[in-house]
């Protein structure tokens, strides 16, 4: 289940002015399709560009629908500029979007740790709260080529950032976690990706 979370700009009319709100968007029921407009009732032309996302309807009007499910992690800009029919020139307003990832139901799994040595942020795993099966546990980290670095079936193993006794190397590396809630049969696949920094 992909999951990402990125930040909404409602724009106000011809203006500087703007509200932030934080969704959860999730393929599952295709949240990461977003509309963003400008609340504007005189008639105008608008140009929007998009950094990363897609428009998928509505470029030249006061609301676009974008569509985030292939973009990589990280921040992007969405802008928008305003020329009313009667040739009035708008203000120019733009948003920055982070696209990452967002916390799963009662599950932290952090994105980054730093195995140094310093007694701070050494090890690595989700942190559960909630009503979880703890009896059913998988996870599973892997490098960039696909390798398995580290596996564990307890919950409160975390990674070191070892592998066969070495350090691994600074970097991104990918996490499947398959567990369970109590009174349910259903198994959750979570993944994602966590840093390495040392």
């Amino acid at each position: 289940m992909l999951r990402q979370l990125i930040f909404i700009l409602l724009f106000l009319p011809f203006g500087v002015i703007s509200q932030t709100q934080s969704i959860e968007v999730c393929t599952e029921n295709q949240e990461y399709i977003q509309e963003y407009w400008v609340n504007n009732p005189i008639p105008s032309q608008y140009e929007w560009i998009v950094g990363g996302g897609e428009i998928v309807d509505g470029q030249g009007t006061n609301q676009i629908t974008v569509n985030w499910l292939t973009v990589p992690y990280g921040l992007y800009n969405i802008s928008v500029s305003v020329i009313s029919d009667a040739g009035c020139i708008g203000n120019s307003v733009s948003l920055t979007v982070d696209v990452d990832e967002c916390s799963f139901d009662n599950v932290f799994v952090p994105n980054c740790f730093t195995p140094n040595s310093d007694e701070v942020n050494n090890v690595w795993g989700p942190v559960f709260a909630g009503d979880w099966d703890h009896t059913v546990y998988n996870m599973l980290i892997f490098n960039r080529w696909g390798g398995i670095v580290w596996e564990s079936d307890d919950h409160l193993t975390m990674w070191d950032g070892r592998y066969n006794n070495k350090m691994c190397l600074d970097g991104v590396y990918i996490w499947k976690m398959e567990c369970k809630k109590l009174n349910t049969t259903v198994k959750e696949v979570m993944h994602g990706h966590l840093t390495l920094l040392r």
